[in-house]
């Protein structure tokens, strides 16, 4: 039998605290939509401890208040937002995690996101959000220090991001990212299209997972925060250690001469002269010059970013004649890092001129020829993935993509699987309405992203993203050309075929297959490959030099996922983090010496990194209620049976069995067992802080074989029921009527809904002796 949400919440509120913890702690709210009700709390000690704040924080509660077998657009499953604990109070600490289950894909949903509106909701005196319940018309949360109020939507109902953010600034008098800040969805969220995502801004959205349509599941609208608040508290300590990391942050070359200059599109060149750029749905592996960051260099009028950030590494765009450009030219000339294995390329620059007049070339221009960006991921998602090479057609593609409120890896990978069904004959001109799916086909792209966001046509079934063959709107033998891991599309456009690291990264990652989890960009830097102490020293572990090897790689991504997990939990920058574009950027001690100084919690680096496994952990956990196990983690088809074509590393594809050995030493180095969730004891550990509540139980079959129970039950009867329910389609064995319950060692034989379970219990389930 279900129970209701407010049942769960009302357990977690008893076990959480009444006042703040430590200065500058903020709030955990509670806002049920349904009931128009709102509650509020803070976090223990010892939840911070274990799983920090931001990321960590929102998954365990996530954890408390989820009950199995819901789905994830039900309103009892509730959408998380929280900040990082040091969002606002250091340099590039500007983050927050949107959290819940995925309706994108399987897995959970976990998305970060930056610009105002983290640092906004931090200073007005809020670490979490906890949302649930569905509204009874659409609805917008607005939130003024302690006033928290719900505002009539209805009027903005339809509005895609431009003309939502003109309306709200109009109607409140207010100007976002000067006294205003606004996490938002768009029709395609109000269209629960499973690549929408929530905007933060002009352009920073949180993407990943379908955070749009889980919004709109609830019919909110937005959540509007007045106000820049109050500063949060430090001492001068704090402010110095502050100073040093943001001076190391712009000491760093990859930040001075690429993410200043132009942005992430800088990865572009060093992956395509690689031969590992994601080209036609990954059937290529390489693409034209025409897309190397210089050839944005015309139309870049400056650069922007989040709220204090020191770096601004968002290129904005501006194709219009009186658009000014230039802003970083020549930046990345004579960089080998830029092209490490292909030195040469560093040298090339293309000088490439502004002859863009509008998009049908008849010198009309619109809303959709300026904005914000574009990423890497959307330069190769919207660019070689899609058969396109003219920059000026990817940038007004991206900001499409940004008024749109949707999702450019997800939203990339669901067309470009559709034209290569459409080029293979498994789909026709007939399935998709008269449409063109050809490559490069720029018109039907540009219409197709709009009559997705509204699902019109054809767009209905690229709004179903990776979900197309299991809702009936493919057959099956579409499957074989997906680009997904667990249900999600690749985030990123490196093809990891050659990159062995890479790919055990997309396939062990926990939202799916997603590159921020735990990318070891450093595999491409051809000084620290040369430096095997140095490499050793950096990931824990001997990592082999070749990107193309197995030896070792665990370590490298076992050490990236524990650092960006306590990245995304105390609201630190990924690019701004030591591992992923950089050895010499902020690490843990960095963060361990400013988070003891802050919350005075005098941790370790060592503990400090326990707490980046203790997320992962309880993420695993959270997959596997879902229903996700070891098999799972693993990669598409093609990159295990179809090796590459081109570059220095022609002919490597991922070998099955290498790639299985790789994933087991990583399940060994993390500490999980067969099914990739963490192993007893470490379950244990995790269950008595996440739900306070952890009994071992004996399984039958095997006498190792044991499982943790971390869901509070009262008596045997609610344990039986516990346990076929957590162990979903594994607990065929459950049902054998014979078998017995052995609760502290003693049998129960009778009166199970009488027999108390108490925390610390072990059972054992026992099959019954009989004879005659």
């Amino acid at each position: 039998m279900k129970t209701d949400i407010r049942n769960r919440v009302e357990r977690l509120l008893a076990r959480m605290e009444a006042t703040p913890q430590y200065p500058g702690q903020g709030k955990v709210l509670f806002v049920d939509l349904e009931q128009r009700t709102l509650r509020s709390a803070y976090l223990p000690m010892e939840i911070v401890r274990t799983f920090l704040g931001g990321r960590g924080a929102n998954m365990m509660l996530l954890y408390n208040l989820f009950e199995d077998g819901r789905q994830p657009l039900e309103p009892e499953v509730p959408l998380v937002f929280g900040v990082g604990i040091m969002t606002t109070t250091l340099p590039s600490a500007t983050r927050g995690n949107f959290t819940s289950c995925s309706p994108d894909s399987h897995a959970i949903l976990d998305a970060s996101g930056g610009d105002y509106f983290p640092a906004f909701l931090k200073r007005n005196g809020y670490d979490h959000l906890v949302i649930y319940g569905r509204s009874a018309q659409w609805t917008m949360l607005e939130i003024d220090g302690d006033t928290v109020s719900f505002r009539d939507a209805a009027p903005y109902v339809g509005m895609d991001n431009i003309d939502f953010t003109t309306a709200i600034e109009r109607d409140l008098g207010l100007k976002e990212r000067e006294d205003l800040a606004m996490a938002r969805i768009t029709r395609a969220g109000e269209n629960l299209v499973l690549s929408a995502g929530i905007m933060g801004g002009p352009k920073a959205i949180w993407a990943r997972g379908g955070g749009g349509a889980k919004m709109g599941s609830l019919q909110l609208k937005a959540i509007l925060v007045r106000g820049k608040g109050r500063q949060i508290p430090t001492s001068k300590d704090f402010k110095l250690g502050g100073k040093a990391i943001g001076q190391k942050i712009l000491a760093t070359s990859v930040i001075q001469n690429a993410l200043k200059k132009v942005g992430t599109p800088f990865l572009y060149k060093p992956s395509r002269a690689l031969g590992a750029i994601g080209t036609k749905n990954n059937q290529e592996t390489t693409w034209h010059e025409t897309l190397d960051a210089d050839n944005f260099d015309p139309y870049r009028p400056g650069m922007d970013g989040c709220y204090l950030c020191p770096v601004q590494c968002r290129a904005m765009n501006d194709l219009t004649p009186e658009g000014k450009g230039g802003w970083g030219a020549s930046a990345l000339k004579g960089l080998t890092g830029n092209a490490s294995y292909d030195k040469a390329q560093a040298e090339v620059e293309h000088h490439r001129e502004k002859t863009y007049k509008g998009i049908r070339g008849d010198g009309k221009f619109d809303k959709y020829d300026h904005g914000d960006g574009p990423e890497y991921v959307t330069v190769g998602k919207f660019g070689p993935n899609l058969g396109i090479r003219e920059p000026e057609q990817v940038l007004r593609l991206n900001n499409i993509l940004n008024d749109l409120g949707m999702d450019s890896a997800s939203a990339g990978g669901a067309i470009g699987w559709a034209m290569e069904l459409f080029q293979r004959g498994i789909i026709t001109a007939e399935d998709t309405g008269g449409l063109d799916l050809s490559w490069g086909n720029y018109p039907v792209i540009e219409q197709l992203l709009f009559m997705t966001s509204r699902r019109q046509g054809f767009g209905d079934v690229i709004a179903d993203d990776a979900r197309a063959v299991e809702n009936g709107k493919y057959p099956p033998a579409a499957l074989d050309y997906r680009m997904s891991v667990k249900g999600l599309f690749q985030s990123d456009p490196h093809d990891a075929r050659i990159l062995k690291a890479f790919a055990l990264g997309l396939a062990v990652a926990t939202r799916g297959m997603d590159h921020l989890r735990n990318r070891v960009t450093l595999e491409i830097n051809a000084r620290v490959n040369d430096d095997p102490e140095f490499k050793t020293a950096l990931y824990g572990g001997f990592v082999a030099a070749e990107p193309n090897s197995y030896i070792g790689k665990e370590y490298a991504v076992r050490r990236c996922e524990n650092t960006f997990a306590v990245g995304d939990s105390i609201g630190m920058c990924r690019f701004n983090t030591k591992l992923f574009n950089s050895p010499s950027l902020p690490d843990l001690e960095d963060f361990r010496r400013q988070l003891n100084e802050l919350v005075g919690l005098d941790m370790s680096v060592a503990e400090l990194e326990e707490c980046g496994r203790n997320i992962i952990g309880i993420e695993r956990l959270m997959n596997y209620r879902l229903g996700l196990r070891a098999s799972d983690d693993t990669l598409p088809r093609r990159w295990f049976e179809e090796p590459i074509q081109v570059g220095p590393f022609k002919g490597e594809k991922i070998d099955r069995n290498e790639f299985e050995a790789l994933k087991a030493r990583f399940y060994e180095v993390t500490g999980l067992d067969d099914q990739g969730i963490p192993k007893p004891e470490w379950h244990e550990h995790l269950a008595r802080v996440a739900t306070g509540f952890a009994v071992r139980v004996a399984l039958p079959g095997s006498p190792t074989r044991t499982m943790v129970l971390d869901e509070p039950v009262e008596n045997v009867a609610e344990l039986r029921t516990a346990l076929a329910r957590r162990l979903g389609r594994d607990a065929e064995s459950l049902h054998d009527r014979s078998l017995n319950v052995a609760l502290d060692g003693r049998m129960v034989l009778s009166g199970e809904a009488a027999e108390a379970v108490h925390n610390g219990s072990n059972v054992s389930l026992v099959p019954a002796l009989a004879g005659g």
